[in-house]
């Protein structure tokens, strides 16, 4: 289950040894089932998951879930290399170390970026950490279980795009990363530096937006208008100008959101090394070409098929447009950190 603020998309899946196969999404629009301040109505929202889950004929109601999170607390530990069943300790030890809050009771998730076998016999390893006070959690949590649903894995889907990059291989240790994170109605900013999530923005329009653009641009009896329904398509390099005015603004976000952390340390310059795009699927392929160019920095596209151990049913077509969002949640599911 991946929330926003709007909606809740559900994926029913099945594992197979180490391999995920997930397919069957629905949508439960959320806001009918908002109280005035914000706050789930459970009286209503239950039954209309209820409903969802019935429809695809669920038997075995194990639920990961992902859902927004503001400012959570992100930084690659260097911890000792311990058997996996004590990580999880290690990193919660460590973690409340370095917040010093006793008063908060956090919720701890995180990602091995190292395996423990290569450190050898007393030395240690990195992991990715992500701490956020469970109050800011209870809401989705008592909703699952009113929902009488096993919460088996839990992610946080402003941060589930680090997680993605981390499983690829992504070194958030040297230099400035800049990471883009694609949603549908806007684009999320989050700017790492020294293994450590200095800055998150919301910056530019989302990923229908910028559909919207093509749609309207596009001639009626071009080709192309066909592929934009599609999760995965490739607007045409004449017709690309027709994104100029959604990748200038974004540039300038981007541009300002760097200025205002070079700022704020009283720096001249920094070293920015690179350009993490994700975000895939309802998303023109070439774009991230344009973006690379213009940014002038080595640009990484992340991709949920790059993980081997989950299989997503691509044929959803557009009302589908959360599909990516499944494989790093589940993916970081499946390997034990969440």
């Amino acid at each position: 289950m991946h929330f926003t603020p709007e909606e809740l998309f559900i994926g029913v899946g099945h594992r197979q040894g180490r391999t995920y196969h997930i397919g069957n999404l629905g949508c439960v629009d959320i806001r009918p089932h908002m109280l005035e301040g914000g706050e789930f109505n459970f009286g209503t929202l239950v039954p209309a998951i209820q409903s969802a889950l019935s429809e695809y004929k669920v038997r075995t109601r194990r639920a990961v879930f992902s859902f927004p999170v503001k400012f959570p607390w992100i930084r690659v530990l260097e911890v000792p290399a311990v058997p996996d069943r004590e990580l999880s300790r290690i990193v919660r030890l460590e973690v409340e170390r370095l917040y010093l809050d006793s008063t908060v009771d956090k919720l701890i998730d995180f990602y091995p970026l190292e395996s423990q076998k290569d450190a050898g016999p007393g030395g240690t390893m990195k992991v990715l950490s992500v701490a956020i006070p469970r109050n800011s959690v209870a809401p989705y949590v008592e909703l699952l279980h009113q929902a009488r649903l096993e919460t088996v894995g839990v992610d946080l889907a402003e941060v589930s795009v680090l997680k993605l990059a981390a499983m690829q291989g992504i070194n958030f240790g040297d230099g400035i990363t800049l990471v883009l994170n694609f949603n549908m109605q806007s684009t999320d900013l989050l700017l790492l530096e020294n293994d450590t999530l200095q800055l998150v923005r919301k910056v530019g329009q989302g990923k229908q937006q910028l559909r919207e653009v093509f749609a309207r641009g596009l001639p009626a009896d071009n080709l192309a208008r066909e592929d934009l329904g599609k999760l995965e398509c490739r607007v045409p390099s004449e017709f690309v100008r027709l994104a100029n005015d959604y990748v200038s603004s974004l540039l300038g976000e981007i541009r300002r959101s760097i200025e205002f952390y070079l700022t704020e340390l009283k720096r001249a310059e920094g070293n920015v090394s690179k350009v993490v795009v994700a975000g895939s699927g309802y998303w023109p392929m070439n774009l991230t070409e344009i973006l690379g160019q213009q940014l002038h920095l080595p640009l990484i596209d992340l991709n949920f098929e790059r993980l081997p151990n989950v299989v997503c049913d691509t044929a959803f077509g557009p009302s589908f447009p959360a599909l990516g969002v499944y494989a790093p949640v589940v993916g970081s599911v499946l390997a034990g950190v969440a």
